[in-house]
């Protein structure tokens, strides 16, 4: 995720925290030096921070553990002001892998309050704690053990694509199709999110109408790329290739490019070493190394990530994920180490406008195309 820098790897998993993060910092000192509270207590409540956001990260490794056990890869973890993101390369089709990943992550935090309680007097379970402030050691360790008792109870919300939503599709999964169990469990996610809205609203809380907006847009992204996914299943790459792309050559001088960009509008090019593909640049980088006055620099030194290429003969729906990264970013497509065109989601939809127009699946096309766009 942009924006974001790595902390620590775990098990080939990078764990980066977001640049907002620092809001969030800076919002807790804000909010206890309004309180009037000295720099032991703002200290205390910046640990506390980090060990929330620490059994946060744990959760969302539970989540990639567990995924990784059947194939699926997890290459990232973003710890965000709300919350963290793992990155997890797909969810599996089949529902029994679905729930045993997703009840993985709620299962961490009760695992961690459980391990917390072991630690905590019992006096602190039998004393009001309506006035517990974080002072101490175990201040920090109950409140810690009550925050991981309310992420867990949280996550399993059935608002998809929450936990408990995907919780949720998976067992509607086990006696229906998945698009109409993704649909349903969407739906219930939907209206618990205008619940969060408008308790936020009534409430005067800002997080709760950002998780219930997070959760709308969320849900429609994945209902939206399972559809596609159905659709295209069957169609290989080689079928829906594009040849009329744009190409440079990697060692050519960004000044040299930028002759070539006063007369071609094209947002992506296929960096070429003589035939061979090398990655892809976006016109953007191009434009941003002549600002920067870089005119003698080859465009290979610009080429930020790693080039991926696709085999003509798989199925597209095998590599929607990589394809659904960006909308517009082309993937050179091979056919033994020799390059027979390019491809990339936008085109696909239009393959699928322009070839299904007299089938009953066209109306589904141009609800997912709109969405697109």
């Amino acid at each position: 995720m942009r924006g974001s820098y790595k902390i620590l790897t775990i098990r080939g998993i990078s764990i980066d925290i977001h640049w907002t993060f620092l809001l969030l910092i800076g919002w807790v000192i804000l909010v206890n030096a309004n309180a009037g509270n000295n720099v032991e207590q703002i200290s205390w409540s910046l640990i506390f921070l980090v060990a929330v956001f620490a059994c946060i990260a744990l959760h969302e490794l539970g989540h990639a553990l567990v995924a990784a056990r059947f194939g699926i890869q997890a290459k990232q973890i973003v710890l965000l002001p709300i919350g963290g993101i793992a990155s997890i390369e797909k969810f599996p089709d089949n529902p029994r892998q679905e729930l045993a990943i997703s009840v993985a992550g709620p299962l961490v935090n009760i695992i961690i309050a459980g391990l917390l309680r072991l630690l905590i007097p019992n006096y602190y379970f039998t004393e009001n704690q309506s006035h517990m402030t974080i002072m101490h050691g175990h201040d920090l360790i109950y409140n810690l053990c009550i925050v991981n008792i309310t992420l867990a109870v949280f996550n399993l919300i059935p608002a998809f694509p929450m936990d408990g939503g995907r919780i949720l599709r998976a067992l509607l999964g086990l006696k229906m199709n998945y698009i109409q169990a993704t649909t349903i469990a969407a739906t219930v996610g939907r209206v618990i999110a205008i619940l969060f809205i408008a308790a936020g609203i009534v409430l005067i809380n800002p997080i709760l109408p950002a998780i219930g907006i997070f959760i709308i847009f969320s849900a429609g992204a994945e209902e939206y790329y399972l559809r596609l996914k159905s659709l295209v299943k069957g169609i290989k790459l080689n079928e829906v290739l594009m040849y009329d792309y744009n190409s440079l050559q990697a060692n050519m001088p960004v000044q040299e490019a930028s002759n070539v960009l006063n007369s071609n509008h094209s947002k992506f090019f296929i960096l070429m070493d003589g035939a061979t593909p090398v990655g892809t640049i976006n016109r953007m980088e191009i434009i941003k190394a002549i600002a920067e006055m870089k005119y003698n620099i080859p465009l290979k030194n610009l080429v930020r990530e790693k080039l991926e290429s696709l085999n003509g003969d798989k199925e597209i729906d095998t590599v929607l994920e990589k394809l659904a990264g960006n909308d517009e970013r082309l993937f050179p497509v091979m056919d033994n180490s020799h390059i027979i065109g390019v491809v990339n989601l936008n085109h696909i939809i239009e393959y699928l406008l322009l070839n299904r127009v007299n089938t009953k699946e066209y109306p589904r096309i141009r609800s997912l195309a709109g969405l697109l766009h």
